[in-house]
Order: C-alpha cells, then sequence, then structure tokens
C-alpha cells in the first residue's frame, strides 16, 4: 500500500505524519535528511510497515508557497 503523507511534526525520535485519514508515527530516521515539518513523502508499506520513501520536493514547495501566499494576504487585511 503507498500513501501520501506529510510530516506535521518531530516528537522525539518519530516523525508525526497526517493525510486526510488521519496520523502515524514512523522513526524519523527513516525519512534520512528530508525529515523536516512540513515535508510531503510517498510512502510504501507492507504489512503495515513502511518499507520506502520518496520525498516528493515539488509538491512540498507548492504546499509551501500556497501558505506563504495565504500568509501575505492575511497581513495585508488590516
Amino acid at each position: 500500500m503507498t500513501k501520501k503523507l506529510q510530516i506535521d511534526r518531530i516528537e522525539g525520535k518519530f516523525a508525526v505524519m497526517t493525510d486526510d485519514e488521519g496520523i502515524c508515527n514512523i522513526p524519523a530516521d527513516f525519512f534520512g535528511e528530508n525529515a523536516r515539518e512540513g515535508n510531503i513523502f510517498e510512502v510504501v508499506f507492507e504489512n503495515g510497515k513502511p518499507v520506502r520513501a520518496v520525498f516528493l520536493a515539488e509538491e512540498t514547495e507548492a504546499v509551501r508557497e500556497k501558505i506563504r501566499k495565504l500568509m501575505a494576504k492575511l497581513r495585508n487585511k488590516k
């Protein structure tokens, strides 16, 4: 099974991952140097355990840009 997950936060040694279905915890070192809040991954699970993750850099940047634009819009509403 493959799921698209985003790192919500790092708690200790775990990345708290979110998607539309909820949350799950995966060891942060599984993601290597890309284990940062907000990063989006395509994670492959086998028998309920993560076996491979692909960092979706373009999608992560697109979401960050969308958030930047929304924040700028909110700041300019004063």
